[in-house]
């Protein structure tokens, strides 16, 4: 074993934490399955965008109270400060790296969440080699072309102001279908910065009345922004690939090519929720290029929420050299290039927490191997 540096595993867009939704588990098997890294499972603000998620993390690691940056704070509009946390890891220094896994949003939250270290933002004395690699599991790593099928502007990324309340709770309603009843136990989604915190005996459709009427939807500074693909070319082009960090994807897919077109279709077992999404997904075919060489085709097969094209690797700015597909039993991998791997027949859930019957062999015998991966490093 080369090393037993902690995993620090964060969720995605309405993501919940251990503590979360009765403890219906959001990872799946990966905080269970045997392995020699011991784990520990962040909670995020949901719908926070992908600045303050990174800032959150970052002081659940470390512990302290989370400061999300003066000049940040101040051109958003929402408090420099907010929780305060104890730590994952308090030893937490470049000769102390940790593994940063992160689903869906997750992905462009842990690498957004180095780059923060590798300038310093918090002032610990931080560079990038404080994290030993990077795991982007059905990561948003190029933005996401169903952000426009929930309601973004197509030509700006943004939230238009008479359409945050339809955009908000049609992005919960998916939830809602995919999670049942377990969605029903949280109402805190981690938004004291901006003076929302769950007021005692507060309804959920209360908090989502003082959600829409705050000033977070109508700027960049949320979660439905920072998965579009302009919020990615920005972030593509902030987040660096550091020479000493390893980096790795997993990229999940269930389409196929329909019969009579060149479109992408839901396979069979996709969970039923995904696939108006994954129908818009896979044949969206955009009238303005979003950056040079942009091909519509390109976005077409997908998970049911996220694209094969955004997972693979950032792609879309900036430079990020690619090591290739991992292919089985390899064992070696180089440092400063993104490595990827693909699970066919798999949506967007079935790799965290709701795989259907046929994937939880495959997931717990995924994540087995992955942290083995890890340790080996």
């Amino acid at each position: 074993m080369a090393n037993q540096y902690p995993a620090i595993l964060c969720h995605g867009l309405f993501g919940w934490g251990p503590e979360e939704l009765g403890g219906f588990p959001y990872w799946g098997f990966a905080p269970t399955v045997p392995s020699p890294l011991q784990r520990y499972v962040a909670a995020v603000g949901p719908i926070s965008s992908t600045h303050d998620r990174a800032c959150e993390l970052a002081f659940q690691i470390k512990g302290g109270t989370v400061d999300y940056g003066e000049a940040h704070a101040n051109e958003m509009g929402h408090k420099r400060f907010g929780k305060t946390y104890s730590a994952f890891h308090p030893e937490w220094s470049q000769e102390n790296p940790v593994h940063l896994v992160g689903h869906s949003m997750g992905g462009p939250t842990i690498w957004m969440l180095q780059q923060l270290l590798a300038i310093d933002y918090f002032r610990w004395g931080s560079n990038a080699d404080w994290v030993k690699s990077i795991s982007s599991i059905s990561g948003v790593l190029n933005g996401m072309t169903s952000t426009y099928f929930f309601g973004c502007d197509e030509q700006t990324g943004l939230v238009p102001a008479n359409s945050i309340s339809g955009v908000l709770f049609a992005s919960i309603e998916l939830i809602l279908n995919v999670v049942g009843d377990h969605f029903d136990r949280i109402y805190d989604y981690d938004l004291d910065q901006w003076d929302l915190s769950v007021q005692p005996g507060e309804t959920l459709p209360s908090l989502l009345k003082r959600i829409v009427n705050s000033p977070m939807f109508r700027g960049k500074d949320n979660a439905l922004y920072s998965l579009t693909i302009q919020a990615a070319l920005d972030q593509n082009r902030f987040c660096q690939t550091h020479p000493n960090t390893y980096y790795f994807t997993c990229v999940t897919e269930q389409t196929q090519r329909a019969l009579m077109t060149q479109f992408q279709i839901p396979e069979p077992l996709m969970n039923p929720f995904f696939i108006p999404p994954s129908y818009y997904q896979g044949s969206k075919i955009f009238e303005q290029p979003f950056y040079p060489g942009f091909n519509s085709s390109d976005w077409w097969p997908n998970d049911g929420i996220v694209s094969v094209y955004s997972q693979m690797f950032p792609r879309i700015s900036g430079s990020h050299p690619v090591g290739g597909e991992i292919t089985n039993n390899q064992k070696e991998f180089t440092p400063g290039q993104w490595f990827y791997q693909i699970l066919n027949s798999t949506d967007h859930a079935d790799i965290v927490c709701m795989p259907d019957v046929l994937n939880i062999r495959k997931q717990k015998q995924f994540y087995t191997e992955f942290f083995q991966r890890l340790a080996s490093l």
